[in-house]
């Protein structure tokens, strides 16, 4: 039975709202997230936005000069000025971006949980999905972590704007339309999502609307609710870009070109990551597990009340929509399918026993695809802040020399203070067609500050003195034991 959303805003203040609030808190006050790969990529155009200059982004030089503009038309626009516009207020440093994120995830969770509990879902589903999100976006292995990527702004608009299209009327018929496809300029995989949910609320909302309005008013409301949030967000997209459209396909294009998309090889390359290596253990079992409840569900259909089943049905749609457009949006992919599980379960009609045994099986495989997560929290350590000082007083003593500063030193070393003759050295390459630059080919007028995991795992050949984390005998050559160790390299 679908809730009214002012009992659930009474009854579930206490028992859903401040639990959310009070697990990211914590999160956040332990550091989360940590340094991710495209740190740099994702929050420089942002902070040069910020600091009054272009739309651009000067951290990537070699990436720049492949765009036909310069300017940052890698992605979407509206991560980089939502980000712009909080940093113009709080300035820029680590705190404040990672308090962006924070207020990314709890608008995320606390939307994700309006939109349960509307359905009917009970309370535990809500904070599961809180912990299965915090998984994703607060990794917290320095391999795996997405760090400051537009993903948690992405997918804080699309779980809002569903929520909002869950009541049949206008304005919020608008408002959701005008949020989703907000997560869709922000980060574009959200399409896939917001395409399938959004089909299955509004068909839910057809079928227990009011018989007092007819089919012609029920289509019409939502068409020019569609139509007038099109026009806001497409004409606030075209100010961001100046109107240059045809420029900026020619450069978004371009970019997505470099990454294996929308081909139907792309359920190929997901089965791959989700069988090799150790996602065998991490991601396989999940999968199973999904289709196993998925499987039991249809034999049961008959009993499964009709919203339930459209909702799955768009979790389904969605998941293999996000194979097809970009079959590497991993993050993306696990965290629905965790999300069907925990659904399945909860509103499946099981004898308790059974129940119990599903449960449990659930929570072993979850904790199976987190064992690396786990042992890396076990292992890790540390590095001592005189380390970062000392690189800190060269930086300072040599001013005019030109840097290359990957996430982690951005973050430990300069809290993303950046010099201002600095590059990003994860991107410091063109993105196709050159090989990595190793020690031996190194501009002797750039000098690189970079952590040593960084630099081992690019070029493997130089024997980065990098410790790795031994559990049980066994040494992991993926988990370095202290991932923050910073070198520089004159």
């Amino acid at each position: 039975m679908i809730i009214q959303p002012n009992s659930l805003l009474k009854s579930h203040l206490l028992t859903v709202v401040t639990p959310i609030f009070a697990f990211w808190t914590v999160l956040f006050f332990l550091g989360y997230p940590l340094p991710g790969i495209d740190d740099i990529f994702f929050t420089g155009s942002a902070i040069n936005l910020a600091q009054g200059g272009e739309f651009t982004n000067p951290y990537l030089e070699a990436w720049n000069s492949a765009l036909s503009s310069g300017k940052y038309y890698f992605q979407p626009p509206f991560h980089s000025y939502t980000l712009a516009a909080w940093l113009k207020i709080a300035g820029v440093s680590t705190t404040s971006l990672r308090l962006f994120q924070y207020l990314c995830y709890n608008l995320f969770s606390l939307s994700c949980a309006l939109l349960l509990r509307f359905y009917g879902f009970p309370r535990i589903t809500a904070l599961c999905t809180t912990v299965f999100f915090a998984v994703w976006q607060c990794n917290p292995n320095f391999f795996y972590s997405p760090g400051f990527r537009q993903d948690a702004l992405g997918m804080a608009y699309l779980a809002f704007g569903l929520w909002l299209l869950t009541k049949d009327n206008w304005w919020r018929y608008f408002l959701g339309f005008t949020f989703l496809e907000s997560a869709v300029f922000t980060s574009p995989i959200t399409s896939a999502y917001g395409f399938s949910f959004g089909i299955s609320i509004l068909t839910i909302n057809f079928i227990y609307r009011n018989k007092n309005k007819s089919n012609a008013q029920y289509l019409t409301t939502i068409y020019l609710a569609l139509l007038a949030s099109t026009g806001l967000v497409f004409t606030i997209f075209l100010v961001c870009i100046n109107f240059e459209l045809q420029t900026f396909l020619s450069d978004f294009l371009l970019t997505a070109s470099w990454r294996q998309t929308a081909t139907f090889k792309g359920f190929y390359l997901f089965i791959t990551i989700i069988s090799r290596s150790y996602g065998i253990i991490l991601n396989l079992p999940t999968y199973v597990l999904f289709l196993f409840l998925s499987f039991l569900l249809f034999l049961k259909r008959k009993s499964i009340p009709l919203h339930i089943k459209f909702l799955f049905f768009g979790l389904t749609l969605g998941i293999i929509l996000n194979i097809f457009l970009y079959a590497f949006a991993i993050g993306f992919n696990f965290f629905f399918c965790w999300l069907g599980i925990v659904t399945i379960i909860s509103k499946f009609g099981w004898h308790k026993n059974i129940k119990t045994i599903i449960s449990a099986i659930a929570i072993l495989v979850f904790l199976s695809s987190q064992s690396l997560n786990i042992i890396f929290l076990i292992g890790k350590e540390y590095e001592p802040e005189s380390s970062y000082q000392k690189i800190r007083e060269f930086v300072i003593a040599n001013p005019y020399k030109k840097y290359a500063i990957d996430e982690t030193a951005a973050r430990f070393v300069f809290d993303y203070r950046l010099p201002k003759n600095s590059t990003s050295w994860t991107f410091m390459q063109p993105p196709i067609g050159v090989a990595p630059i190793s020690l031996e080919d190194k501009p002797p007028d750039i000098t690189w500050i970079v952590s040593k995991f960084r630099l081992e795992e690019r070029f493997p050949k130089m024997l980065i003195d990098c410790p790795k984390i031994e559990f049980f005998g066994r040494i992991f050559n993926s988990l370095p034991k202290n991932p923050f160790d910073i070198t520089i390299i004159p």
